[in-house]
């Protein structure tokens, strides 16, 4: 679910997913920009400025280092 309020004069104003509370954005605000909900503490990542949404961060649980996939321990004897 992702919350779409349009902006008004540069300065942006989205509804908290969890708690319907009032986030204010400011005048800086950017694609990837974290923020965090005052009432809840709860935090969301702006994914789109025109119009403004946020949505919870993108986490890949099943992301693996390719640095874990090799052995680095050589053995040149």
């Amino acid at each position: 679910m992702k919350s779409q309020i349009k902006t008004t004069h540069k300065d942006s104003i989205v509804k908290c997913l969890l708690c319907n509370s009032m986030i204010n954005l400011g005048f800086n605000y950017k694609v990837g920009k974290f923020i965090t909900c005052k009432n809840c503490e709860m935090v969301y990542e702006i994914i789109n400025i025109d119009p403004v949404m946020i949505d919870w961060p993108y986490h890949d649980d099943d992301y693996i280092d390719n640095d874990d996939l090799y052995d680095y321990d050589y053995d040149y004897d």
